[in-house]
């Protein structure tokens, strides 16, 4: 069994999630989980080759960049738009990855919003213990 990296709990979540390209393209995927630092979502060979197109080895000295935005459920529906970059892809079959994205920065004071996010999931989990 591998050993926990993760630094911040992470929440079961299926948001929906545009992935924006550096070429401006769109990719369309559903998150797994979501932290404070970043999020994981499954996806087939195609649309990591889309995400990090160098191939999924590790580039830790030269992430490719990429930016996310998604209307969270919580009251004002706020939108979070943050740039990401892969950080760990797990291979889970033949067809399918688990791609780790962290967040690097926020856009229009999105992390707020995150957070409150990331709050309501802790008091649902709290509120079922």
């Amino acid at each position: 069994m591998q050993k926990e990296r993760r630094q911040t709990l992470r929440y079961p979540a299926e948001l929906e999630i545009d992935v924006i390209l550096p070429d401006g393209s769109l990719l369309s995927i559903k998150t797994l989980d979501i932290s404070v630092n970043g999020l994981q979502f499954k996806c087939d060979i195609e649309i990591a080759n889309e995400i990090e197109p160098r191939g999924l080895q590790n580039h830790p000295m030269d992430r490719q960049r990429f930016k996310i935005a998604a209307q969270l459920p919580i009251e004002k529906k706020p939108k979070l738009y943050a740039s990401c970059t892969v950080i760990a892809a797990r291979r889970l079959s033949q067809e399918q990855y688990l791609l780790a994205i962290e967040f690097v920065d926020f856009e229009n004071s999105s992390e707020k919003a995150l957070l409150d996010y990331i709050k309501q999931l802790h008091d649902e989990v709290a509120h079922r213990l």
